[in-house]
């Protein structure tokens, strides 16, 4: 079995053999010696040596195990990196109105993830997409969140959980357990076609259950779009 243990498993053996070695050697050997007969002594002795032993053995191995986990943490930390920018960049060219709807539509299947946006957050965005409309009848306004920092926060949140979606076994190492020693598969790599199909197939797929108040805040964005591109071409034609 301790081919099959991590680091981490190996340390908690490890205290376990610590435990036991402990026992023998200031219980049983230090306060109950006179229990036990001359042969049974150097009986316990032998055990507690032998334990010491498995105990340096398993050093030997968390710390091999350590060295390839960190080769294998590093080899995932840099595809996941590559991911995400991948999946960030094909965001770019969305409107606001379509950011929030395709976050929307992966909160459905990835709802614990903290940059999705949930039921409850449809009223506050309103508020806040309503304050960018009223901005210009305002003196002093103060933004609590500007479009920029949104499709920041919105576009991040699509990216994380598109670069979930092929997490495993695109990106992370995968275990046969059915081979001795549990041999490890190197990732498969980040697919061609990501992230575009992802971002097609969930928005087909959740379509559907947008709400109304979610409904609410797109028309809202895309009110504000418009105002902008109105704004925009305005300043155009006066240069």
């Amino acid at each position: 079995m301790l081919d099959f243990a991590n680091s981490h498993a190996l340390k908690s053996k490890q205290t376990k053999a610590t435990t036991a070695s402990n026992i023998i050697k200031n219980v049983i050997l230090s306060d109950l010696a006179e229990l036990y007969s001359p042969a049974e002594i150097e009986i316990l002795q032998q055990a507690q040596q032998l334990i010491e032993d498995g105990k340096h053995r398993i050093q030997i191995l968390k710390e091999k195990r350590r060295k390839e986990e960190k080769i294998r943490e590093s080899v995932e930390s840099r595809l996941h990196d590559r991911a995400y920018s991948k999946a960030l960049n094909a965001l770019e060219g969305m409107t606001l109105s379509e950011l929030y709807r395709l976050n929307v539509c992966f909160s459905f299947q990835h709802s614990v993830m903290g940059e999705l946006i949930a039921d409850y957050d449809h009223q506050r965005y309103l508020e806040t997409v309503t304050s960018w409309l009223d901005m210009g009848s305002r003196e002093d306004f103060y933004l609590d969140q500007s479009p920029e920092e949104l499709r920041e926060d919105w576009a991040s949140g699509i990216a994380e959980a598109a670069v979930e979606i092929i997490s495993w076994p695109n990106l992370k190492y995968h275990r046969d357990f059915q081979v001795p020693g549990g041999h490890f598969h190197e990732p498969v790599g980040i697919p061609e076609d990501f992230p575009e199909v992802i971002y097609s197939d969930v928005k087909d797929k959740n379509a559907h259950k947008l709400t109304p108040q979610c409904l609410g805040v797109i028309k809202a964005i895309e009110t504000f779009e418009e105002n902008e591109r109105k704004v925009q071409l305005i300043l155009s034609n006066l240069g």
